[in-house]
Order: C-alpha cells, then structure tokens, then sequence
C-alpha cells in the first residue's frame, strides 16, 4: 500500500508545480510587493551592477520587496548570464535602479499547461498501475480464487 502511495505522490508532483509563463508588467502602474517578477538589464545595467550580479548580467529573477520611482528592490533566486548560463541565488536583496531594467516581467501561472501536464501524469499513472496491477481485481478483474459452486449445485455436465 506504501509503494502505491509513493507513485501516486510523484506522479502528482509536475501537477503541482504547474508551468509559469512571465507576461509584461507596466512598472508605472505600481507593483505591489510580494510580486514574482524578472527583470532584464539594460547594457548601462550590466556595466555598473557586474560587481554584484557578475559580468554579463541578462536576467534578474525574485521576488519584489519594495518599489519606488527610482528603484526595484528584490530577493533574487536566480540571474541569467548573455552566454546563457544561470545561477540560482537564495534570495539575496539587490536594489536595481528602474533606469537599468529593460523590461520587468511579471510571472503568471498558464493554466493551459498546467492542466496538459496534471493530464499526462494522471495517465501516466493510470497506465503504469494497469502495468503492472497495482490497482488489484476492485477494478472489475475476475477473483480468480473464487471457490466453486458446491457439489448439489452443480449439474451433471460439471
């Protein structure tokens, strides 16, 4: 019984993780705090933030802590290289000037995906437990243990 609820456990797991797509965000409007949100840096950006992000600095990825009319305050999880190489941060505060970010993104989760993916693992499953019937005869099967009809019940053709 363990070994099925483990399947069933990770065979949820890309459910529940979803896909996320970012979408654009008007900065001007105002961001509210708390915001999952990637930022892409300026070439102005990338020369005078390389001492904190590194050197050619594409992407800032975090959430957003406090904005204001001249800067975005973030906790960062993650910063893409040009070349394209990423880092994944713990979420270390970085102010970003808003004349540095390019365009600012903000995260939404595609629920088109999402379901496309709960989809395939929820057949994934099913198909692996038909597999290997893990699902035992409560699914409709024949008990093949089932005891004969007693002898009076039977006819002479038995």
């Amino acid at each position: 019984m363990q070994f099925r609820k483990l399947w069933v456990t990770l065979g949820m797991v890309p459910a529940a993780l979803g896909c996320y797509a970012y979408a654009p965000l008007d900065t001007a409007t105002g961001v509210q705090a708390g915001e999952h949100v990637a930022v892409e840096i300026t070439d102005r950006g990338r020369a005078e933030l390389g001492d904190r992000l590194g050197t050619g600095v594409l992407r800032v990825e975090g959430t957003l802590t406090r904005t204001d009319s001249a800067d975005l305050v973030m906790n960062v999880w993650r910063v893409a290289q040009i070349g394209g190489a990423t880092a994944r941060w713990s979420g270390e505060s970085v102010r970003l000037p808003r004349e540095y970010a390019s365009r600012v993104q903000t995260r939404t989760l595609n629920r088109g995906r999402t379901f496309l993916v709960a989809g395939a693992a929820v057949a994934g499953m099913v198909l692996f437990t038909r597999e290997f019937g893990l699902l035992g005869s409560w699914v409709g099967g024949e008990d093949d243990n089932e005891p004969p009809p007693p002898a009076s019940s039977r006819g002479w053709w038995y």
